[in-house]
């Protein structure tokens, strides 16, 4: 069987928020190709092959407009099942690179999970869903790192969305913390190294705002 596709990328466009998920080709006959959005034709990324070397992929963060280069050798690419590309500069998650079918499962999960928790969001739809599900993800990764933690000292911490808010609970005292998750900036503060300035608050703040 000839293989054709080196990988897929999929990008969520900076400028209208969709994300466009496209396979690389391996015999296209081009040495430099520009990744587009199928929706507003805003350049996503860009690809050039280097001789003996692989993939080099270029982007632009839409949280701090830096570029990012990464290389990726032969050996990686037939490797690759599903991986995560985040901005070198502020960690920002730019999309996800891998295989077809592993890329479009995880894409069809978090849609599921968005819709069950927004049924009728309205004209900012895709904006906020690229939004809450990319603080979420950084979230995860902080916890997964050992970063999130409560000032009681305990790590069991639960997660809910409430609008465009995320609300973390302590399992052990009860504490809660309100992080917003409107826009890029709010990103910001769920960067590595960020979680000890996160506000915690008793439990009886949150009685006082309302659930």
């Amino acid at each position: 069987m000839l293989i054709d596709t080196a990988c897929s990328l999929a990008f969520y466009c900076q400028r209208c928020g969709r994300i466009q998920l496209q396979d690389v080709p391996l015999f296209s006959g081009q040495k430099h190709f520009v990744m587009e959005c199928g929706n507003c034709g805003h350049t996503m990324g860009e690809i050039t092959w280097k001789p003996r070397k692989g993939l080099l992929l270029k982007t632009v963060c839409g949280a701090c407009k830096g570029e990012n280069q990464q290389q990726f050798t032969w050996r990686q690419l037939r490797r690759l099942r599903f991986e995560k590309l985040y901005c070198e500069h502020d960690n920002f998650e730019l999309g996800y690179m891998g295989q077809w079918q592993d890329i479009a499962e995880f894409l069809d999960f978090n849609d599921a999970e968005y819709d069950s928790l927004h049924p009728n969001d309205g004209d900012r739809f895709l904006e906020r869903q690229q939004t809450l599900l990319e603080a979420l993800n950084r979230l995860h990764d902080l916890a997964s790192s050992g970063e999130l933690e409560c000032p009681c000292g305990n790590s069991e911490i639960s997660a809910a969305v409430r609008g465009e808010e995320i609300i973390l609970e302590c399992q052990a005292c009860g504490s809660y913390c309100i992080l917003p998750a409107h826009n890029a900036e709010n990103l910001q503060n769920l960067r590595p190294g960020m979680a000890a300035a996160f506000d915690w608050k008793p439990r009886s703040f949150l009685d006082v705002r309302g659930k």
